[in-house]
């Protein structure tokens, strides 16, 4: 009776570690959602002495892991530090030794990014390959990075596109990202912009808010696409809308000056405003330039010289020019702003 048990337990683990991947990187065709991987991880049985599942939370509360964000979990560096040393309690080396890749992947994130033991990138490679090597599309990820930046292994670019492309088939979002970035940018791969499209549009299409950015981006250009500023405001959209501040930004933009949508001073500043809101340094001197003159806002210098302040000491180099101009300028601030 024990050994059913034990096997019940272990199969709907197996099946809740897939719906978890599923869900944050849009695996076999699901789109991201991470509430929804949230909701997973809270209802597999006997999480709380799992060491793979408090690995888990511990990503969704690192204010290091970005990527994992949920709006029912607080970023939280200590909280997240005390999911990470309970999973090396909960012994998660044994579970690795057992040949388990998802505890595999974790104890190499765990390492790579020095979470609850000393950081060892080598001993992160070590892990991700273990897990990569058993078909773990998320540590074949990891791997490709690992090997595209030269982290804890000497940089090879044709070793990384190995792996991205082994995730990708599998449909891992942020591997077919990678791969479009690699043919868009002609590294290793050679220079291919309709591939690169086909790319980003597959991990656009899962959910992946960097990809629909830079979706947006390519049929704004017309990068391997014909140039088209309506079907760029939609992708600008649906990455703005998760949060990605360039988005965001150029999302106003395209509001401010009537590219693909109606011209709308307004809706130019609330996008403006989420993104700066967000330290993004080029939003905040636009920003505070709609301020100075009265564009879709009420004309205020002095709210303006609050935002021009935020981006110059993001190094934006507009803002600097506005703020040193504004030391040494006696006559008041009506005529003298530049963007």
């Amino acid at each position: 009776m024990t050994d059913l048990y034990d096997k019940i337990i272990k199969y709907v683990y197996e099946i809740r570690m897939i719906e978890i991947d599923e869900y944050f990187y849009g695996m076999n065709r699901k789109e991201i959602d991470v509430e929804k991987a949230y909701e997973v991880i809270s209802n597999v049985p006997d999480c709380e002495s799992n060491a793979v599942l408090n690995v888990w939370k511990g990503r969704l509360a690192d204010p290091q892991l970005q990527f994992y964000v949920s709006s029912r979990v607080e970023k939280n560096e200590s909280r997240a530090i005390a999911f990470y040393r309970k999973a090396v309690d909960l012994d998660i080396e044994r579970m690795v030794e057992a040949d388990d890749q998802h505890a595999q992947a974790c104890l190499g994130e765990v390492y790579e990014f020095g979470r609850g033991v000393d950081k060892n990138k080598s001993t992160a490679v070590k892990w991700y390959r273990k897990a990569a090597e058993q078909g773990y599309a998320m540590a074949q990820n990891k791997l490709g990075l690992m090997f595209h930046f030269g982290r804890g292994v000497d940089q090879n670019y044709k070793t990384a596109v190995e792996w991205f492309r082994k995730a990708a088939e599998q449909g891992h979002a942020i591997a077919q990202y990678s791969l479009g970035s690699l043919y868009r940018n002609g590294r290793v791969v050679g220079q291919d912009y309709t591939t690169a499209v086909e790319y980003y549009r597959k991990a656009a299409e899962q959910g992946y808010a960097n990809a629909q950015f830079v979706l947006g981006s390519v049929y704004n250009d017309g990068e391997g696409v014909d140039a088209n500023y309506s079907t760029a405001v939609e992708w600008y959209r649906k990455a703005a809308e998760q949060g990605n501040a360039i988005a965001q930004y150029n999302l106003a933009l395209m509001y401010e000056y009537g590219y693909g949508v109606d011209q709308n001073d307004s809706i130019a500043v609330v996008w403006y405003r989420k993104a700066a809101e967000q330290g993004h340094a080029g939003s905040q001197n636009n920003l505070n330039w709609m301020y100075v003159k009265g564009k879709g806002v009420d004309q205020n210098y002095s709210t303006a010289v609050e935002w021009f302040r935020k981006a110059a000491q993001k190094g934006n180099a507009y803002a600097q020019h506005n703020l040193g101009r504004l030391k040494n300028k006696r006559n008041g601030l009506k005529n003298f702003f530049s963007r």
